[in-house]
């Protein structure tokens, strides 16, 4: 503590030998010469001899005065006693709270000295005991300056680090300070001393008094080199004895925090079609055309069966696609309450209805707005909401509950549904025009039974998976096991895939996941079913798998019957025939 003030304490010590003609020394509490006058100049940075006196005053925190340095019994285990060649000597303590940090000596080297130091010796302990308060008064103000210069320095480096801007203002909001944030990515340099007005828009600072500069997340432009950007802005008054004297801006910047607030969680960086797992040709073509569209900003209908992975489809087209730094936001439209959806979709404006936030909120497409929104289950969506949708879809604008200022999106939409939109475009629960809006490129993805060839494929990878994610090492599946994944229909498709497989892998003892652990997980397998039945009977199963598909995609009316047929490249009588056999 004492080494950090050494340029001080020297000259402090040369200060006193001018006055006094008394060399002075001030070592550490390590005995390591800290200050030093005449002789004891050359010696800083040296130890003092130990066992003497001022290793005792370190130890014992008492002040010594000394007349006869070599025969005096405090000096005669001294190292240095044999060698001393002083005459008197008077030493204090430096106490810091509480701990001797070191000590101040006096010392006399003549005979001359010796005796104007006897005569007053009253005055130099007095003397050298105030020195030793001003020393440590000065070591506890430099640890608190230092202290306080380290704050200061930690928290303007915390603040630069920041990722948003900070601005400190006075009273009259006039800027103080500015963080990095402000200089770099807003390019507001050299603006300390001039008005807010520099950077915010007049409307938002007349609030500052209004709101006694108190103000939360506050949407704001702010002109950022060659356009605008959008920021939340929050603001808190600094208080001293009870007076405001400055308050403390912040901004957010709005896309970024969508990206923190909204993340999803998992790893889905640059998920790409790569990562679709299946190289069955019904698969592989699907994958194709997913791919080729992927770049464009049409709309996108997904159609499957439920588990087939239609977020997956929607993940890949959007990391194909020019959009994927923006924000991928899956919506489940049949998870909302009714009652919520609209304001989670579109938004509110403040004091929209009770209990509302009375800052108002941003809506699901307000915060993906460059980016791409997967509406899942698009078949439950609210007819009065399916207005709004199509608006939206023509228009590339949204309007908040309780607004009447549209707001500029470009957000592609892509929409999946496991259910009959015909059908339900003819019970009048969805509209006809946003289903031909939303199905510009219709993607039908075929469910696992259609696509056999991938199921050990697929088992393969989850059990690469789960056995990362459980830290076990099961090796693989015996030939029982795969017989039966590939002889099950699995109605939950890749999902209830899933599922079997980390089933297996819990509960599975051996190196290879058998039959047993798969046919308790799969309860509706049959494993006489091979052996039942004939070529007959699986080509009946497939032909009825097949017609049901169609029927769910084309609807089950005449004309539909129509296409159907035509689709199969049968008749349509010979299509009744087989319908009526079905039932």
């Amino acid at each position: 503590m004492i080494e950090k003030i050494q340029n001080e304490l020297q000259e402090i010590a040369e200060t006193v030998k001018a006055i006094v003609d008394i060399d002075v020394t001030i070592m550490d509490k390590n005995l390591k010469r800290i200050a030093g006058t005449g002789k004891l100049k050359n010696k800083i940075g040296s130890k003092g001899p130990k066992n003497s006196v001022f290793q005792k005053c370190i130890e014992t925190g008492k002040s010594y005065f000394i007349s006869n340095p070599v025969k005096c019994e405090d000096c005669l285990l001294c190292e240095a006693n044999s060698n001393c060649k002083e005459k008197a000597e008077v030493c204090f303590p430096i106490i810091i709270e509480g701990k001797v940090e070191g000590v101040i000596g006096m010392i006399a080297f003549s005979e001359k000295q010796k005796d104007i130091f006897l005569k007053k010796q009253e005055s130099y302990k007095d003397f050298d005991k105030r020195l030793s308060e001003l020393i440590s008064s000065r070591v506890k103000e430099n640890a608190i300056s230092n202290k306080l210069k380290y704050k200061s320095v930690e928290l303007l480096t915390v603040i630069d680090s920041v990722d948003e801007g900070i601005i400190i203002i006075d009273k009259n909001n006039a800027i103080l300070s500015v963080n990095e944030y402000i200089k770099n990515e807003l390019g507001k340099g050299n603006i300390i001393g001039e008005n807010i007005e520099e950077i915010l828009p007049l409307f938002i600072i007349n609030k500052f008094k209004e709101k006694n500069y108190r103000l939360e997340e506050e949407e704001v432009n702010i002109k950022v080199k060659e356009g605008k950007y959008k920021f939340l802005l929050s603001l808190v008054p600094i208080h001293m004895d009870k007076e405001m004297v400055s308050a403390v801006i912040t901004l957010k910047d709005f896309n970024k925090l969508q990206r923190s607030v909204l993340k999803i969680s998992g790893n889905w960086d640059n998920y790409g079609f790569e990562e679709l797992i299946g190289n069955s040709p019904n698969f592989v073509q699907v994958k194709e055309q997913a791919k080729h569209i992927a770049k464009g900003n049409a709309p996108v209908l997904l159609l499957g069966e439920s588990g087939t992975g239609k977020e997956l489809f929607a993940r890949a087209i959007h990391g194909e696609s020019d959009r994927k730094n923006e924000l991928f936001l899956p919506i489940n439209c049949g998870a909302i309450p009714e009652n919520l959806i609209e304001s989670e979709l579109f938004g509110y404006e403040k004091g929209a209805f009770t209990g509302a936030n009375p800052n108002g909120k941003i809506g699901k497409f307000e915060t993906a707005k460059n980016g791409t929104i997967f509406l899942d289950e698009i078949g439950d969506l609210p007819l009065h909401l399916q207005v709004k949708l199509l608006r939206v879809l023509e228009e590339k604008s949204i309007v908040r509950v309780g607004g009447i200022k549209p707001i500029e999106i470009d957000c592609r939409i892509i929409a999946a549904t496991n259910k009959n939109l015909i059908d339900k475009i003819k019970k009048k629960e969805f509209r006809e025009d946003l289903f031909y809006r939303l199905s510009v490129i219709p993607i039908n993805i075929p469910p696992l039974r259609e696509r056999r060839e991938d199921i050990i494929e697929l088992a393969t990878y989850f059990l690469d998976r789960f056995n990362k994610i459980y830290s076990k090492s099961i090796k693989g599946f015996t030939q029982g096991s795969k017989a039966i994944l590939l002889n099950y229909s699995f109605p939950g498709n890749v999902r209830e895939l899933q599922n079997v497989i980390e089933y297996a892998i819990n509960f599975e003892k051996d190196e290879l996941i058998g039959e047993a652990v798969i046919k308790k997980r799969i309860v509706n397998y049959r494993e006489d079913f091979l052996e039942e039945v004939g070529l007959k009977e699986m080509v009946t199963s497939y032909e009825k798998e097949v017609i049901n598909k169609f029927i769910n995609h084309y609807g089950n009316n005449t004309e539909a019957k129509k296409v159907i047929a035509k689709k199969l490249k049968i008749s349509t009588a010979t299509l009744y025939r087989k319908l009526e056999e079905m039932n």
